[in-house]
């Protein structure tokens, strides 16, 4: 990890005023007033309704001893975390599978061994880096609502996904996650869509808004009777906190049973207390944090001094397929993988001459990430530049 400050930027405004979007800063429902006009917020398509920002915070510093962001400390030391928050042994899959099936999430501790979690922390550690050498003072940010602070590890990455990292690919079939997964879907033939995660640097002060991490269409049903709401699980996210959570760092927050509720997700000026303090804390570093990808969530403050990381890897149920799912792990990635691993990467391996497109670049902006695909296009030629076309 370079010796570089990665945290606590006080020259960027809270919510990055720079980065909303004029007719959202021109609302006032959002309660953030008029602030100067925008440049391109970098967020993922499924939350471009998050950039309204954190109303709360508006008027404050980005700095440890700013008075608003000390009294949200101390409200987050006080009531921080889901009460009597159960942390799952691995091998109880059925009482791990009851709690996912009740709340749409479930904690189990100890899902990495000790060389697992040493090399994917040194992936992540390294992907930072590169993240900070385009966005020294974090105020460009990205994923859920394009905050500052905040990126993601999938959208930062040429190739959307960072399956082309053998660190990641290490997550994919694990003896401690493997068994619980197949009990979720009722089958071992569900298959990997990608992967990626989020992070937030020291002084992400605000809270992103609830969302669903629907990675897809909702079905076309004329009658109005049927969404994914009614569905089994489509999709099952796992994240890995590569530090221990805590109610100071920004912890994931899930509202339980929120899988399959048909209302419509408060906004962060409507949503009670209770559900911002839904943490999932404290739970040490290396659990995996199953998640059900309809379940609201989203990231809260980080007002440590850690680097709060989270990689993780996508699952897709065996009758279910999105758009989201792309050719991005190299062959030699996938022929190292076990037999299991190899079967639920078979729609994310490249063919063994086949180039995983904008793998090994990172960059939050998406205007320097498609310009390097376009010169790596047009370097490969066809069959390959045509090829990536037609899939992406």
């Amino acid at each position: 990890m370079s010796s570089r400050q990665r945290g606590w930027f006080s020259n960027v405004p809270a919510n990055g005023f720079q980065n909303r979007p004029k007719e959202q800063q021109d609302n006032e429902s959002t309660g953030l007033g008029e602030v100067t006009p925008a440049i391109v917020i970098e967020t993922t398509p499924e939350h471009r309704n998050l950039v309204a920002g954190d109303p709360e915070c508006v008027g404050w510093t980005r700095h440890p001893e700013d008075a608003g962001v000390c009294a949200r400390r101390d409200h987050l030391r006080a009531h921080n975390g889901i009460p009597d928050l159960e942390l799952v042994d691995p091998r109880d899959v059925e009482r791990a599978v009851e709690l996912f099936y009740r709340d749409g999430f479930v904690a189990v501790h100890d899902a990495l061994d000790t060389d697992v979690l040493a090399a994917i922390r040194c992936a992540t550690d390294r992907v930072m880096d590169e993240i900070l050498d385009a966005d020294p003072d974090g105020s460009i940010g990205g994923g859920a609502g394009g905050l500052p602070h905040r990126y993601s590890f999938g959208a930062t990455s040429g190739s959307r996904h960072r399956l082309h990292e053998p660190a990641w690919a290490a997550l994919i079939d694990l003896e401690t996650t493997t068994p619980i997964l197949s009990a979720i879907f009722g089958s071992a033939n569900y298959v990997v869509g990608g992967g990626g995660g989020d992070v937030a640097l020291p002084g992400a002060i605000e809270y992103q808004g609830l969302h669903a991490d629907r990675i897809w269409t909702e079905p076309h049903d004329p009658v109005g009777q049927l969404g994914t709401p009614q569905l089994p699980v489509p999709v099952v996210t796992i994240n890995f906190p590569m530090i221990d959570l805590t109610w100071e760092n920004g912890p994931i927050r899930q509202i339980p049973g929120s899988q399959r509720s048909l209302e419509p997700i408060p906004s962060l000026a409507n949503e009670p207390d209770w559900m911002k303090l839904s943490t999932v804390c404290p739970a040490p570093a290396g659990t995996a944090v199953f998640r059900d990808n309809r379940a609201w969530h989203s990231g809260t403050p980080n007002l440590s001094n850690e680097i709060r990381a989270m990689p993780n890897i996508e699952y897709f149920a065996p009758w279910f397929r999105s758009e989201g799912i792309h050719r991005c792990m190299p062959y030699d990635i996938w022929s190292g993988l076990s037999e299991h691993g190899k079967r639920i990467c078979r729609y994310v391996m490249c063919g063994p001459e086949e180039t995983v497109i904008g793998a090994g670049f990172t960059h939050p902006r998406e205007s320097e990430r498609e310009a390097f695909i376009e010169r790596q296009l047009k370097q490969l030629g066809p069959p390959a530049s045509t090829d990536w076309w037609l899939r992406r």
